[in-house]
């Protein structure tokens, strides 16, 4: 204890948001998908149980695209489109400050963890092209674990497998249900805004 409170030690981070950009929205305007045709789409791929399926890793992204091009054959093209692995790169752009912090945390006594709702392929983009895996003290991952946040099982398995003393963790993530959830088993949970929050509150 310091000040009467628990020191963290243990930092959990989220990928997409957080360490690297993630806007659906903002994703179809990069790939230039007529403007009257992006709700729909947004809606037909990412508010889709399978898309969530293809999260948990019951069904490969092939699977999913398959799956959705058979239902929504008049936008075949653009769900071929927004779920190619080519264009990854644009639907999780780096956020450079922000890595580069998290990478300089492990050279102050901090441990640091990873807990992301992401598919297998996105494993694989993000542990081929940036060190944020790599770096880890380890991590949990939705694909591998068939569960994704907000479901506290996810945490649970993340404490357990690395004996994490959750009085000494806290979670930085961008979506509020998920630091909700986080708090209710009594991991602390800080909703990401930007890297200058952040700063103060590890400060």
């Amino acid at each position: 204890m310091e000040n009467g409170l628990t020191i963290k030690r243990n930092i959990i981070f989220d990928i997409g948001g957080v360490l690297l950009d993630y806007n659906p929205k903002t994703y179809l305007d990069k790939l230039n998908i007529e403007e009257s045709k992006r709700k729909e789409l947004n809606d037909i791929i990412f508010h889709n149980q399978k898309w969530k399926d293809c999260l948990n890793g019951f069904i490969t992204n092939s699977e999913l695209i398959e799956y959705l091009v058979k239902e929504n054959q008049k936008y075949k093209s653009e769900i071929e489109q927004i779920l190619s692995k080519e264009n990854l790169k644009y639907m999780l752009p780096p956020k450079q400050e922000m890595i580069e912090y998290y990478k300089s945390l492990k050279q102050k006594e901090y441990k640091i963890y990873l807990c992301s709702n992401i598919t297998k392929d996105t494993y694989n983009y993000i542990k081929d092209s940036f060190e944020i895996i790599q770096v880890a003290d380890g991590g949990v991952f939705s694909c591998f674990e068939n569960i994704s946040k907000p479901n506290v099982e996810i945490y649970q398995k993340l404490i357990e497998k690395y004996n994490l003393d959750i009085e000494k963790s806290i979670l930085i993530d961008d979506t509020k249900r998920n630091i909700i959830s986080a708090n209710d088993i009594g991991l602390k949970g800080v909703l990401f805004n930007n890297i200058e929050d952040i700063k103060k509150i590890l400060k």
